[in-house]
């Protein structure tokens, strides 16, 4: 006799995907969830690959199509534009998933009846050449992917979109796994084009680190949180240009244990840390000196230098 499939009731709740290509990755997301969400929405930019096809197999789903500006807009895209039935939202990328053991965990606080809270948030590591790495500065970090539904929105930020709420945000101790199963060409691509969207933020941001969007209700939770994560960041750009990504990859690796992830963890900190940082520096340098030697304003050089859409 064969045991029984261990099938949870959904909780009320909506997960939101944004894909581009990601025929590799979106089954193991969805199937990670699906028998615990009402629904799945995604919001396709636009796929040229087989992602939408592997799709096709699930039921609970519904596809819309946006063109990409940048995550944080996506998402913000899809909470002004998409009709949602259920009470919570979960944000998920395509290349992550849900454990087990996170599930029930997530299962055990939507199911409570004294819901006091608005957000939950919960840990996300990365998995790098097939190794999760729990030690330096990037991973495990925590991060807000569940929302009560109108009381939530994605900061509008080029890079390292978050989300805020109105209200008291809750903590799940367990992790949200990253793995990002493309080969390592794709992966420098990719953090290429991040670097890049850095910098852009950097400049947005740099002088307005107040969170002025933010809801006009209690957010001291979760600014609690953002507060320490900005005044970090203020900290970094105050030292020297180039010289910080060095101090950074030492700081990661070296005082926050990265070097206990092994070899996987050096590679990561070389790359993640001090390369991309390095690479971000290169961006900020480079429009700098072209703003300073064309006298034109940020969003016009940002056009210029960048094949991206309107800021």
């Amino acid at each position: 006799m064969k045991p029984k499939k261990n099938i949870h009731k959904p909780l009320n709740l909506t997960a939101i995907i944004l894909t581009y290509n990601e025929e590799i990755h979106i089954q193991r997301c969805v199937k990670s969830i699906i028998d615990i969400v009402d629904e799945i929405v995604i919001v396709d930019s636009y796929s040229t690959d087989k992602t939408i096809q592997k799709l096709k197999k699930f039921k609970k789903i519904r596809i819309f199509k946006n063109k990409f500006i940048n995550q944080a807009k996506q998402i913000n895209w899809a909470l002004h534009n998409v009709k949602f039935s259920t009470q919570w939202i979960l944000r998920i990328d395509a290349d992550e998933y849900f454990t087990k053991t996170l599930k029930e965990k997530i299962i055990i606080k939507l199911k409570n009846k004294q819901k006091n809270f608005s957000g939950i948030s919960l840990n996300r590591i990365v998995k790098f050449i097939n190794k999760e790495i729990h030690f330096g500065i990037t991973s495990p970090h925590k991060t807000l992917r569940i929302w009560k539904k109108n009381k939530g929105k994605c900061l509008d930020h080029w890079m390292d979109e978050q989300i805020i709420v109105e209200g008291r945000v809750t903590h799940v101790d367990n992790s949200l796994v990253d793995h990002n199963i493309n080969n390592f060409d794709w992966w420098l691509e990719k953090h290429r084009k991040y670097a890049k969207r850095e910098a852009i933020n950097f400049f947005l941001i740099n002088n307005n680190l107040d969170l002025k969007d933010k809801p006009k209700k209690d957010l001291r939770q979760i600014n609690d949180y953002y507060k320490n994560k900005y005044n970090k960041i203020i900290m970094y750009y105050k030292i020297p240009i180039f010289i910080r990504p060095i101090l950074l990859f030492f700081y990661s690796y070296i005082f926050k244990l990265g070097f206990l992830s092994g070899w996987q963890g050096l590679i990561f900190n070389l790359f993640q840390v001090l390369w991309f940082r390095f690479q971000v520096d290169m961006n900020i340098f480079k429009i700098q000196k072209k703003m300073k030697k064309e006298k034109l304003p940020f969003k016009q050089i940002i056009s210029k230098m960048y094949d991206f859409p309107k800021i």
